[in-house]
């Protein structure tokens, strides 16, 4: 492992793990607190959900363009305290007795946008601090964080709120955030950013050239559509799975929550195996198999159901699970290695907020089409999207990267046998 002694890295890793526990307690914690304390139902934790992933969808892009123009490091620091700050005004108003929906609503939202912020500007960044060659070792250890703490991280999550309270637990989140900030503020790596004062082109122009970028070079479009295509069909999948297993399978939340609960674990065991398994098959090749795969898994949700019923959909449950981290480790991965880094933040803002919109839009659609259809015809809808996202690859010059770019390789080497794989958009420099 290359980053076992990469310092830098590892206070990063550190302070995100943390970062990612506390996430889940507030995910749990504020929608208890509206709905417990302050008489809230299901307009109010809706508000709080859309308030968590709307600023990806409205504000990515920009803060994209600010990523390209200051530095990123910074603007992470202030993400965490700014989110320190507004998750800790919580516990503070409701000890003096004075917390409203409001003020739940504004500190979601603040979260969120700050979340944002935080995230093109991590993604961004990561290419710079570990290099290229390590970038898949260093997604797939962010990945497996995110994995546990999803695994792990609601039910401590609910112990806490149960011991401590929602209003107070949210102290415990805030606090995540400094562990955050202390992390990034020793890390010795420095971002240094063009300041907007010095940059010549207006903002419109720079995000014009974002876009050239994405859409001009043949991997990055490709990976683009494939992404929010696979994203769209496993978000009908999602919103329909919960509602099979209770009105179908007849399970109770108990089964439910241990169906979930090995999806989770799977989601870890592909992360840790997805860079032997590009080895084996390339990562061209795994991008198209694990997309296919996934969307295979919804269809045959019904059909593991009807012959094994609960047992049937733990199987189908780890299926999805094992290639779900797989496909999203290399998709990032791949999108950090090609994209120059002066654009990094515009490329990953764009496509954060074309993909949580795909992913706002498949939970509703999966819903309509739910009830118009019936859940079996809806899910083979969903699964039939997803393999179609990874079947468009075919035939692109992502079908034929073999391996991740290297560090200090130049654009096409270790990707594909042929130039055209990393070819970009006119003037635009495509390489780590």
């Amino acid at each position: 492992m290359a980053l076992g002694r990469h310092s830098d890295f590892n206070r990063l890793w550190f302070g995100q793990t943390v970062s990612n526990f506390g996430d889940k307690i507030s995910l749990l914690a504020l929608p208890t607190l509206a709905v417990v304390f302050l008489g809230g139902g299901a307009i109010e934790v809706g508000v709080l959900g859309a308030l968590r992933f709307l600023p990806f969808l409205l504000l990515a892009p920009i803060a994209g363009l600010v990523a390209d123009r200051f530095s990123r490091r910074t603007i992470m620091i202030v993400a965490d305290l700014g989110r320190f700050l507004a998750l800790a005004s919580i516990p503070l108003a409701f000890a003096l007795d004075s917390v409203t929906m409001t003020h739940v609503y504004v500190v979601a939202g603040v979260a969120g946008i700050l979340t944002t912020f935080f995230e093109v500007s991590y993604q961004s960044w990561l290419p710079q601090l570990i290099g290229t060659e390590n970038l898949v070792e260093g997604n797939t250890k962010l990945q497996i964080s995110r994995s546990v703490a999803e695994a792990v991280g609601a039910g401590a999550g609910g112990a806490l709120i149960q011991v401590l309270g929602a209003a107070r637990a949210i102290t415990t989140d805030a606090f995540t955030f400094l562990v955050s900030l202390v992390a990034l503020l020793v890390i010795r790596h420095r971002d240094t950013r063009m300041k907007a004062e010095e940059t010549k082109a207006s903002a419109k122009a720079e995000m014009k050239a974002g876009l050239k970028t994405l859409f001009g070079n043949p991997v990055l479009r490709g990976l683009f559509t494939a992404n929010v295509v696979v994203n769209l069909g496993a978000a009908m999948g999602d919103a329909l799975l919960i509602v099979y297993a209770y009105k179908v399978l007849d399970l109770s939340p108990g089964q439910v929550g241990a169906a979930f609960a090995v999806m989770s674990v799977f989601v870890i065991v592909g992360a840790v195996l997805s860079e032997a398994v590009t080895k084996v098959l390339t990562v061209g090749r795994t991008l198209i198999l694990t997309a296919v795969v996934l969307g295979a898994g919804y269809i045959l949700v019904p059909t593991g159901g009807a012959v094994a019923g609960f047992t049937g959909l733990i199987v189908v449950q780890a299926v999805i699970g094992f290639v779900s981290p797989m496909f999203d480790i290399h998709v990032l991965s791949l999108v950090q290695g090609v994209t120059p880094n002066e654009q990094m933040g515009r490329v990953s803002g764009t496509a954060l907020s074309a993909v949580y919109g795909a992913l706002s839009l498949g939970y509703f659609v999966g819903g309509v089409l739910g009830e118009a259809l019936g859940l079996t015809g809806a899910l083979a809808i969903a699964g039939a999207l997803s393999i179609v996202g990874g079947l468009t690859l075919l035939g692109g010059p992502v079908a034929a990267i073999k391996e991740m770019p290297g560090g200090d390789a130049p654009a096409g080497r270790n990707v594909a046998d042929t130039d055209s794989a990393l070819s970009s958009a006119e003037g635009t420099k495509v390489g780590a």
